[in-house]
């Protein structure tokens, strides 16, 4: 409702008498309630629901008594209220309660007022679509409407036919815009309630002979009907709505057979023969005869007709007998299974269709309406077990899950049909289901659709019987929790078999059966070392199994408690499944926390997976509104401080997911407890929520983390969104009830949750300074939704500073950040203006006056509307940088960004419409004009300088972009001297330029947005529209830079769906027209295109504009431009080929490639694959090579559209469709790829210049097929086979290789046998090697899908052997690797004869014959095969062969000790290490070097111990390789493990060893853990040999070499803890562990815990030692690092400067924990009376002292302690450092300082913590500083 009915019924509510019905305290509230269901689409339902139920239950009584006029007027409101409202059913139905207490008296008033309405709708001309959607709805639910239609049905049918012809013929005129669409869809559903409401309309057309002017309308519609089906451009809701409408009318015959008779007669005149179009109602229902051979016309419209008919027809109509003595129902099925079997694109309609249709018959056949066993066995069974086998695993959305559906239909007609074969018979079941489980059995593990069906299959075989079928079944389950792909699917199955257990056998059955079955595979899963299994075991198996049978998850419980009580081995994994099992058992069930011990190792466990769980543990109950208990309270506190800098993202959300559980259930119990008045165990709940908030409050310091601020943001988030109840909330679940007041206004009285007090604001908004977009705008989004202006919540302006408010220091940091160059810091800038914009101008009404530098606040005559001035201030702001960059750019690039500016007027104008609208957007019009003009002179100024003023409207490359900028600079710059590296001048302009383009993008795109959505209000014209996407085409077609055009991809993306989704005719067209016009350039070859093999921007208008027409349910555009597209890319190449110019060729397939790149079009486009398919294998063969290189890389994409994503499980390609699905979906594929092959191979294989191009296309196609499962054999399979067969004898190695798995795919399973010995039995007399290789090849591959091989077939392959050995190493190769793939058959007994023919070829007398030596392929291939089963000496026996090439041996030693690393049980040999030793001093060759001594170390650590005569030999290899551990690279740090074993086997032989050895070794650790080299893992393999051996040491002699091998040792292990590598800092954890006392039993622990480990243990061993406390005393802080700091910071800055910290590693935090490791050095020190002496020297007192007066001076000339330069994170973290050693001094007052400069520094320590300009976060942060441990 718009316009003047608005205004009127507005009116009604406001002027009229009505509201007197209602108490005086009540009536506005009332009135506002129901002006704001005018606008209910755009409010929130579900509050308007809850404030009616309010007025019902009598909170806001009506009262009685009143006279007639209130009651008249209060009528008339909620009649037009429930019109206006009636599309949602549940606003209607509550207003219609509102007249429950007039009903009996007013029932004539009520129903006149409906009856007025109604009749006002069908008696207008071209009423609007809401009025046509309320007349449907009110028929679907008024008795009064439907007697009204009724009475005037000759009226309402002749407005129905007008309103149908005339939006039928705008069709034809307008095209399909979203408005005619909408009427006739409108129209269609009220023609479908007409025939529902009222029967009589239907009957009037089969009444015979009397044909009265009803009848003759009632005709025309019923055409119009019929036609709407066979009209292709409508979408698919109108022509199923059509279909269900014919259905009625069809139905509703007054005979079965006639009913019968017509659907035909009508569907084969519309849908079959050779009439293209049906034009009256007479030729319509003529009866014709139909050619015997004419096809059914496959389309949607046939699909809804039929499911029409089927939806409403009788049961009796349905059963009814034709003439052929046929139930309706079965003639049917032929035609929904040919539409099952048709287009791709009618899939999904046609699998729904097959479901109703088996929905239908089954009750058909349940109520014994007809007999149908015959028919069921002969024909249903077959056809549908065809389309589902087909289609089980469809790329159509839903058509999977939907033929599953039907194939458990089919299961329950079966069973009904049957109804004498007893079902529950597990040992006997009938041969149909067998039938299906053995054909479940030969398909392959990894085909998704197999599990769908057998968890259908489960109910009615019986899932022990299917297990003892089918003993398999769970091993290849688990196999599928793999992959992410399958894991759901086969979780199905698993959870449908335990259901089925649980229904069929007792609780003490069920735990028999289940653990002999299930457990001990449930058991592996646990154990896997597949990360992803393990999870998926536990989110799966775990899970299920618990939900479904309870007790059997209790016994599951309790038997991983017993196994971790009595096992170290594995318990990781075991851990995680017992937190599961118990996270599972205390949500199902009400149980008290168990397991206290369990879940405390969990919380500290270095796996993200296995804390997740312990704190899901921890929040989760089964009471929703359980209060907190003391000891979850106490392991929270405990736990949730260390995991607040946690990297992964995953463990982040699971967090933020586990508190929100928790905080909700804290909320209900503690609302509960003061309800009930119960508050005894309120307190804990209180007390944990006020210290979660402190706790993120005072972790967001500047120089925190990403991951802190992070983790602090959204927790905080969390807990405002639980805790405040807002009343303009849009949540539908989950939303804080209003009950959450009373808890706050209770919390307050006991002086609880200051949550937005003056720090908190000040914290959020130094957050808006970081450097992560995400920080910033979760800061920003907090502080606009929860926090109030001013910031200290006083009535006035605020302030902590004499010279000006608060706000306005805000406002003019504001400012200088949005002149900043760097684009983070000018975001800031924009945010921080966006909220000034909010909060003080708009919410407030202050204005803000800037003049020279300084912001005022005018409180007494504002000199203008405020929100007026801002934005007049900005845009001009903006205008004077755009005159100065167009004068002098390169001074411009440093001082006028513009680019923030822009940002934050953009932020304030498109992210503030609901605050601007109070203050009339049309008044601000011409400020969004303005900016839209502004963007467009920037993006030219900026294309503009990059051309350097060029006419061209080409695409400049990158280096004349970069020679432009140069010309340019040195132009403007007269002592500027050009060099090879980008000068800082260069990456300012350069910078500059592509962020302005980009940024006025994106402010354009949002503008759009909001100009098309006010079009009418701001009374705009198109051409302003049509300007912006003229700017955005001249982007995207004269830019290469990917994040500007991805950035304006963003933007584009914007305006299109803004302009689609207008009802304004002008601009939904401008969209199509940038298209067109777009692809007629690049056809017509137009400058204007861009110039870059990749098309650069141009694919991106033509995927965004398709993209967001699709979004709008319209594919017009998108079928035009796929045949522009298609045409442009077959058009033939005129003249010479120049690959400097663009083809249109080119850029026609680098547009269809972004096309099917994305995913949202891939359904639409399913249907063009195979013409796509095609095209790309004709350019193939393209004379130009850009045609070739675009044709591949869109062939790459078609491929995964084909095939989906790539799936390599373990070594195997698990490739899913085999060839007659790939026939099923795209039939002409097939037929094409078999005419490629045999056109490619009329040319000569052997002859490597002249190959097909269109081999490799479709070789990669047949080869990505999964095998056949069936021994019949399409036309086209076995010409395929025999031509691929074929390419086997290529001699290109990669061809045969593409063969080999072609060949393979098209064998079906039951014939590799026989395909495997005509292989061998052709390559026997075979002299030619590429055949040979080819077949070797196909065999291995053939062979895999094998569980046993005949003995006959190995004896073939064996006897090859010594004819393969003498051929090319490539082939030779293959032969081995074929051998070795058989090794790992079961049940083999030519095993030993393989491994002794593998022994053969690595003997001496063999490799002499064969000249193996020259072989390394072959040698390889056999030493993996022979390490792998156990063959050690003969391989090792090679290391000391001089012939053998050093490749080789490098093999060997990488490939022995990767073995021995993975698998722990690996047995070596024990005379291995001296023959290492040995060969680590004889060897040269560097990387077979480092092999040996990795290996040597393996060898050594399995055992830890060594002969003396070895330990000799150790020691040589130690001083020859010594000067080593200084280098960079591999050998260093193998060096490095070297002298760790070394010193490791010396101690443990208790043999002297030098000290300087011991301080080079930990040098050298220290050294690399502070590095950025890439060998950190292999100083933790040094720490974990060596490491306790160092400590202990250190703890006996304490010398000066032992305690500086010491500190390296302990600053390594520091380093190494925190740093940005995980792998790294989970080795670094396990040493920390090992030493831990209280941890030492956990079976892992995490890195932020192991570093206070670390902190606690060092500490705690080594307070004694004076060098070491005098170490940790300089780290501390430096002094005069304040003033340099400070210095620096004012310096000239470049564009892109290094962090302060690193990934992970904080050094706000670590000074403080160095600070409190001091403190506890220094208190046992005490504690033990000894002293540690420091000297003048060494504390530098008097610099202190200047440093101290530094800051309290530099103090004086801030202006607000919230944002300053203070709060650089450099700067904060050097002024708390010098804080805590100046706090550290005075605490201990070392004797060497006087008391005068105690004096000193305490008053100025004193004097900066107090002072108001000192940021709070810094005082809280040092007076918290042991909170962070």
């Amino acid at each position: 409702m718009v316009g003047q009915e608005e205004d009127d019924l507005r009116s009604l509510i406001e002027d009229t008498d009505w509201v007197q019905l209602f108490p005086k305290d009540q009536q506005e509230k009332i009135k506002l309630l129901f002006v704001r269901l005018l606008h209910y689409r755009t409010n929130d339902v579900h509050k308007l629901l809850r404030n009616l139920d309010e007025v019902h239950k009598g909170k806001i009584l009506i009262k009685a008594n009143t006279n007639d006029s209130c009651v008249k007027n209060f009528v008339a409101v909620i009649i037009r209220l429930y019109c206006h409202c009636i599309e949602n059913i549940k606003l209607a139905r509550s207003l219609e309660k509102f007249l429950l207490p007039f009903k009996l008296d007013n029932s004539k008033r009520i129903a006149d007022e409906l009856n007025q309405f109604f009749l006002g709708v069908i008696h207008e001309h071209h009423p609007r679509v809401e009025k046509l959607t309320a007349a449907s709805c009110l028929l679907d639910q008024s008795d009064i409407i439907r007697a009204t239609a009724e009475q005037n049905m000759e009226d309402v049918l002749s407005w129905i036919l007008q309103e149908m012809n005339e939006a039928r013929g705008s069709i034809t005129t307008d095209g399909t815009n979203k408005e005619n669409l909408l009427i006739i869809s409108a129209l269609v559903k009220i023609i479908l309630q007409l025939f529902q409401s009222c029967p009589t309309t239907c009957f009037i057309a089969w009444k015979t002979g009397y044909q009265d002017n009803t009848w003759q309308i009632l005709k025309q519609i019923l055409l119009h009907l019929f036609q709407l089906l066979d009209t292709e451009i409508l979408s698919a809701d109108v022509k199923m709505l059509s279909g269900t409408a014919s259905g009625i009318f069809l139905a509703s015959a007054p005979t079965n057979n006639l009913s019968v008779g017509t659907f035909w007669t009508v569907f084969s005149n519309i849908f079959q023969g050779s009439r293209s179009h049906v034009s009256s109602y007479e030729e319509l229902m003529a009866e014709g005869e139909i050619e015997e051979h004419s096809l059914l016309q496959l389309r949607l419209g046939a699909i809804a007709m039929v499911k029409g008919m089927l939806a409403c027809a009788s049961d009796i109509c349905l059963a009814f007998h034709s003439k052929d003595s046929v139930p309706f129902c079965v003639e049917l099925f032929s035609v929904v299974h040919e539409f099952c079997m048709g287009p791709i694109s009618l899939r999904y309609h046609a699998f729904n269709l097959l479901q109703t249709w088996f929905n239908k018959f089954l009750h058909l056949v349940s109520s014994e309406l007809i007999q149908s066993e015959d028919f069921i066995d002969s024909c249903l069974n077959k056809k549908t077990l065809d389309v589902v086998w087909l289609n089980w695993d469809s790329p159509v959305d839903d058509v999977s899950e939907l033929a599953a559906d039907s194939l458990k239909c089919l299961f329950e007609v079966w069973q009904v049909a049957h109804k004498e074969k007893k079902m529950e018979d597990d040992n006997d079941p009938h041969k149909f289901y067998s039938s299906i489980l053995q054909k479940l059995k030969s398909v392959p593990w990894y085909i998704k659709g197999q599990y769908k069906v057998m968890s259908a299959l489960v109910p009615y075989l019986g899932s022990q019987f299917i297990v003892s079928e089918y003993p398999d079944l769970p091993k290849e389950l688990l196999q599928c929790l793999t992959t992410n792909y399958l894991a759901s699917a086969a979780a199905d199955v698993y959870r449908t078999i335990v259901t089925d257990l649980r229904r069929r056998t007792t609780e003490e059955e069920l735990i028999a059966v289940w653990e002999e079955t299930w457990w001990p595979t449930l058991l592996t899963g646990l154990k896997s070392r597949n990360l992803l299994q393990r999870n998926n075991v536990n989110q799966y198996w775990i899970s299920s199994t618990t939900k479904t049978a309870p007790h059997l998850g209790s016994h599951i419980q309790n038997k991983l408690e017993k196994m971790l009580k009595n096992t170290t081995a594995e318990r990781t994994w075991l851990l995680l499944a017992y937190l599961s099992v118990s996270k599972v058992i205390r949500a199902t069930q009400v149980s008290t926390l168990q397991g206290e011990d369990l879940i405390r190792e969990g919380l500290y466990s270095c796996q993200d997976e296995i804390r997740s769980e312990a704190l899901g543990l921890l929040c989760i109950c089964h009471k929703k509104s359980e209060p907190l208990s003391k000891t979850e309270d106490k392991l929270l506190r405990e736990i949730l401080p260390l995991n607040l800098k946690i990297d992964s993202a995953p463990f982040r959300q699971h967090l933020a997911a586990h508190l929100k559980r928790l905080l909700i259930r804290v909320r209900d119990g503690s609302v509960a407890l003061i309800k009930s008045g119960n508050l005894g165990t309120l307190d804990v709940s209180l007390q944990f929520v006020e210290w979660l908030h402190t706790l993120c409050i005072d972790n967001l310091v500047p120089g925190s983390s990403y991951q802190r601020c992070k983790t602090c943001l959204e927790i905080l988030s969390i807990l405002y969104e639980t805790f405040q109840y807002n009343e303009n909330a849009k949540q539908r679940k989950s939303f804080t009830p209003e009950s959450t007041k009373k808890l706050n206004n209770y919390v307050k009285e006991r002086g609880l949750w200051d949550f937005f007090c003056y720090h908190s604001n000040g914290v959020l908004v130094m957050c808006l300074l970081d450097g992560a977009d995400d920080i910033q705008e979760l800061a920003c989004s907090l502080l606009l939704e929860y926090y109030t202006w001013p910031l200290d919540g006083s009535p006035g302006p605020s302030g902590d500073g004499s010279e000006g408010t608060l706000e306005c220091h805000l406002m003019m940091e504001a400012l200088r950040l949005c002149n900043s160059p760097k684009p983070y810091q000018s975001q800031s800038g924009a945010l921080l203006l966006k909220l000034i914009f909010k909060k003080s101008v708009t919410e407030n009404g202050w204005c803000f006056i800037i003049q020279s530098d300084q912001c005022k606040r005018d409180l007494t005559s504002p000199t203008g509307d405020p929100v007026q001035v801002f934005l007049q201030h900005m845009l001009q702001e903006i205008q004077g940088m755009l005159a100065k960059s167009q004068n002098a750019p390169v001074k411009a690039s440093k001082s006028s960004p513009i680019h923030g500016y822009v940002t934050a007027v953009t932020r304030c104008l498109t992210e503030c419409l609901e605050s601007l609208q109070q203050k009339s957007i049309e008044s601000l019009t011409q400020h969004y004009l303005s900016l839209v003009e502004l963007n467009t002179q920037i993006i030219q100024t900026m294309l503009n300088i990059m051309a350097r003023g060029s006419e061209s409207e080409g695409c400049p490359s990158f280096a004349e972009i970069g020679q432009a900028l140069e010309s340019l600079i040195v132009e403007s710059e007269e002592d500027y001297s050009q060099s090879e590296a980008l000068s800082g001048e260069h990456q300012y302009l350069l910078s500059w330029c592509w962020v302005n383009i980009k940024e006025s993008c994106l402010s354009l795109g949002h503008l759009s947005g909001a100009l098309i959505s006010y079009f009418e209000i701001m009374a705009l014209e198109v051409k302003v529209i049509r300007s912006v996407g003229d700017t955005f085409m001249k982007v995207l077609t004269q830019c290469r830079h990917r994040g500007v055009i991805e950035g304006c991809r963003t933007a584009f993306t914007v305006f299109c769906s803004a302009l689609f989704e207008s009802n304004n005719k002008e601009l939904t067209c401008i969209p199509q027209n940038i298209l067109f016009k777009s692809l007629d350039s690049l056809q017509s070859k137009a400058a204007s295109t861009s110039t870059t093999r990749k098309s650069a921007g141009l694919p991106v208008v033509v995927q965004c504009i398709i993209s967001c027409e699709r979004q709008n349910k319209k594919n017009e555009s998108m079928k035009i431009a796929l045949d522009q597209l298609f045409n442009m890319a077959e058009l033939p190449i005129e003249g010479v080929i120049d690959d400097r110019h663009d083809l249109p060729q080119v850029h026609a397939l680098n547009i269809l490639k972004c096309l099917y790149g994305d995913s949202s079009l891939h359904e639409a486009l399913m249907q063009f694959i195979e013409k796509a398919v095609i095209l790309v294998v004709e350019q193939f063969g393209s004379p130009a090579w850009s045609i070739r290189n675009a044709a591949t890389r869109l062939f790459s994409v078609l491929i995964t559209r084909l095939f989906g994503q790539k799936k390599i499980i373990g070594m195997q390609a698990c490739n899913t469709k085999s060839l007659p699905e790939l026939s099923a979906y795209y039939p002409e594929l097939i037929p094409y790829l078999l005419q490629s092959l045999e056109s490619a191979l009329q040319r000569e294989i052997t002859a490597i210049h002249s190959l097909h191009p269109s081999l490799f296309p479709v070789l990669t196609i047949l080869s990505h097929m999964g095998r056949l499962d069936q021994e019949d054999e399409s036309n086209e399979v076995l010409p395929l086979r025999n031509l691929v067969r074929i390419l086997l004898r290529s001699p290109v190695y990669f061809l045969r290789q593409l063969s080999s798995a072609a060949f393979v795919s098209l064998v079906p399973l039951k014939m590799t046998l026989k395909i495997i010995r005509e292989l061998i039995s052709e390559m026997s007399p075979s002299p030619d090697s590429n055949f040979i290789h080819g077949a070797l090849v196909s065999i291995e591959m053939l062979t895999n899908s094998c569980n046993e091989i005949p003995e006959d077939v190995m004896q073939a392959i064996l006897k090859m052997s010594s004819d393969v050995i003498t051929l090319p190493d490539i082939v030779s190769a293959q032969y081995v690797r074929l051998l070795c793939g058989l090794l790992n058959k079961e049940k083999q007994t030519t095993r030993a004869e393989i491994l002794e023919t593998l022994r053969k070829f690595c003997s001496d007398t063999e490799r002499k014959e064969q000249n193996m030596s020259k072989k390394p392929l072959t040698e390889k291939a056999c030493i993996a095969c022979l390490l792998q089963h156990g063959c050690q000496s003969i391989c090792l026996k090679m290391l000391t062969t001089q012939k053998v090439n050093a490749d080789v041996k490098l093999f060997l030693m990488e490939f022995f000790t990767a073995i021995a690393r993975e698998d722990k049980t690996f047995e070596m040999s024990p005379d291995l290490l001296p023959d290492l030793l040995k060969c680590i001093l004889a060897e040269s060759y560097p990387p077979l070097e480092s092999a040996l001594i990795s290996c040597m170390t393996e060898q050594y650590m399995r055992h830890r111990t060594i002969s003396q005569s070895d330990l000799q030999l150790l020691k040589e290899a130690w001083q020859l390789n010594r000067s080593r551990v200084y280098n960079k690279g591999i050998l260093a740090s193998v060096a490095l493990e070297l002298g760790c074993v070394y010193l490791d086997a010396s101690f443990r032989n208790e043999n002297v060893v030098a000290e300087e050895d011991i301080l080079v070794i930990c040098d050298v650790m220290h050294h690399t853990s502070s590095s950025s080299d890439l060998c950190k893992v292999a100083v933790c393999h040094s720490l974990s040999i060596i490491g306790e051996s160092v400590l202990r040491l250190c703890l006996q002699k304490k010398g000066e070499t032992f305690m500086s091998s010491l500190l390296k040792l302990f600053f390594c292990v520091w380093n190494l803890v925190q740093d940005d590598d995980p792998d790294v800092r989970v080795h670094a954890s396990k040493f920390i562990a090992s030493l831990s006392q209280e941890f030492n039993e956990y079976g892992s622990l995490q890195c932020n815990t192991c570093l206070q480990e670390w902190i606690s243990y060092f500490s705690g061993h080594f307070w004694w030692s004076t060098q070491a406390v005098k170490e940790i005393f300089q780290k501390l802080y430096q002094p005069t690092s304040v003033q340099q700091i400070y210095l620096k910071s004012h310096k000239g800055k470049q564009l892109y400067e290094a962090e302060d910290n690193s990934f992970f590693s904080e050094a706000i935090f670590n000074s403080v924990y160095l600070y409190q490791m001091l403190q506890k050095m220094l208190a046992l020190s005490t504690t033990n009376d000894v002293t540690h002496s420091f000297t003048q020297e060494e504390i530098q007192v008097h610099n202190l002292i200047q440093d101290l007066r530094f800051v309290q001076e530099h103090l004086k000339i801030l202006h607000t302690s919230v944002i300053s330069d203070l709060c650089e994170p450099a700067n904060f973290r050097t002024m708390v450092e010098l804080l805590l050693k100046v706090q550290l001094l005075l605490e201990i007052k070392p004797d060497c300082l006087s008391a005068d400069a105690i004096s000193q520094l305490s008053v100025s320590y004193n004097n900066i913590t107090m002072d108001k300009k000192t940021p709070v976060t810094l005082t809280r942060f040092l007076n918290n500083a042991f909170c962070f441990v």
